[in-house]
């Protein structure tokens, strides 16, 4: 006789050795309660986990470079587990049977699976993780100048309208000096410094951002050139996908 969810051993009635059973059991939760497993998923698709591995540890470690966003499938055992993904992309944690779990990469979510599907624990949904990015240019730049350059090493969004970006100038433009944003050499978002220094931001139809490992994100001048303005600083707020 086992546990019903863990399968621990249960002691027989009248057994010999009842010592060898209980160690089992009580190594069994040791396990169950502490262990954390690390699962590659750089094959993609739908990364299954086993009984026996779901049973035995309390964390799963996703690991791994999968090329796009992947499923990790629990077995049908009632179990609540911490799932850590590391990989770079969304991990949806499911096991078949009803609602489902998306964790972000970098992100640890605490997550109960059951006959009703898996469900996180907490408040619901799983944090937003934060990743912010931006450019400096000191001297006052040329006609169409590359101010920033910067390769996005995971899947982000930036938010609508860049908000929460800022911008801050040491010496304001003579005429609004607007800034393009450009995805792989295409325009997504303009930044436009006011003679005032204040600055505001805005995505093409206000509309998220969405950038792909790999893409190069470039902040470019106008193709006029402003002689006034220096010392320009812009940060992006945004968020991994």
């Amino acid at each position: 006789m086992t546990s019903p969810n863990l399968f621990v051993p249960h002691v027989a009635a009248a057994q010999n050795q009842k010592e060898v059973t209980i160690n089992d059991a009580v190594s069994a939760l040791d396990l169950a309660i502490t262990a954390t497993l690390d699962v590659d998923c750089t094959a993609g698709g739908t990364i299954a986990v086993s009984v026996t591995q779901a049973q035995r540890h309390v964390r799963l470690l996703l690991t791994g470079t999968p090329g796009e966003s992947f499923v990790l499938r629990l077995p049908g055992v009632m179990r609540i587990l911490a799932i850590a993904n590391t990989t770079g992309q969304i991990a949806t944690v499911d096991n078949e049977t009803g609602a489902a779990v998306d964790v972000p990469a970098g992100a640890q979510v605490l997550v109960h699976s059951s006959g009703s599907g898996v469900s996180p624990i907490g408040s619901g949904t799983a944090a937003a993780q934060v990743y912010d990015f931006g450019m400096v240019a000191g001297d006052t730049p040329a006609a169409d100048a590359v101010l920033g350059k910067v390769v996005i090493p995971r899947a982000i969004t930036l938010p609508p309208d860049l908000a929460g970006a800022h911008a801050h100038v040491d010496t304001p433009p003579a005429a609004a000096f607007e800034i393009r944003v450009t995805q792989d050499g295409e325009q997504v978002a303009t930044i436009t410094l006011a003679t005032d220094g204040t600055a505001a931001f805005a995505t093409g139809g206000s509309s998220t951002v969405a950038i792909a490992p790999g893409q190069v994100i470039r902040f470019v001048a106008p193709a006029v050139p402003d002689t006034a303005i220096a010392g320009i600083a812009v940060t992006l707020a945004g968020e991994i996908a």
